[in-house]
């Protein structure tokens, strides 16, 4: 009876430390990229409906294609602007997705420096569930092919095992190690 209570108690220790919240991972990455836009003009003379596919080579992950669909904004004078909107990066292990918001500044008659902060909201292959958060910094010159150049750092948290998965197991645990004392104390009688 008191290896029975002892068991049970052991097994109660080990699925609370099982249950615990395990910390997500979360892996640096950084890489390049470029591409090109097309604005689009819009009703409102300073707004432009914008879009922008690319490519890129990251650190962790290797080479992806880039799309981003969002909207330009335009100070009155045309010299600063704010974006935001939804991007992809599809590579060869899987996809990841998320949402964007940038400025930029008007830095001669065909070149401009810009920065994207970007959010990593999902994924699918081996990106299923992740999160994440980047920034992008580049030059855009409406000059040259790609008329995008630019690097960016950030990182991709990959999520927790689930606690209940892990409460689960250890309520499996308890019962598989109840049995095996409860078959080893009948035997002994």
């Amino acid at each position: 009876m008191i290896r029975s209570l002892a068991a049970t108690l052991i097994a109660l220790v080990m699925m609370g430390a099982l249950a615990m919240p395990v910390l997500a991972d979360s892996t640096p990455t950084s890489g390049t990229l470029t591409g090109n836009s097309i604005l689009t003009p819009t009703s409102n003379p300073y707004v432009y409906d914008a879009s922008f596919s690319g490519s890129g080579v990251d650190t962790v992950s290797g080479s992806f294609t880039a799309t981003n669909m969002g909207s330009d904004t335009f100070n009155s004078t045309f010299t600063s602007w704010t974006s935001s909107g939804t991007f992809e990066d599809i590579f060869a292990t899987g996809t990841v997705f998320g949402t964007f918001t940038a400025n930029g500044t008007v830095t001669g008659a065909t070149t401009s420096t810009s920065t994207l902060d970007t959010v990593i909201t999902g994924g699918t292959g081996i990106f299923a569930g992740d999160t994440g958060e980047g920034t992008v910094i580049g030059t855009n010159t409406t000059t040259n092919s790609p008329m995008f150049v630019g690097t960016y750092t950030g990182f991709i948290t990959i999520p927790e095992p689930s606690s209940l998965a892990l409460m689960l197991s250890g309520i499996g645990l308890l019962l598989v190690m109840r049995k095996r004392l409860g078959s080893g104390v009948q035997q002994a009688s």
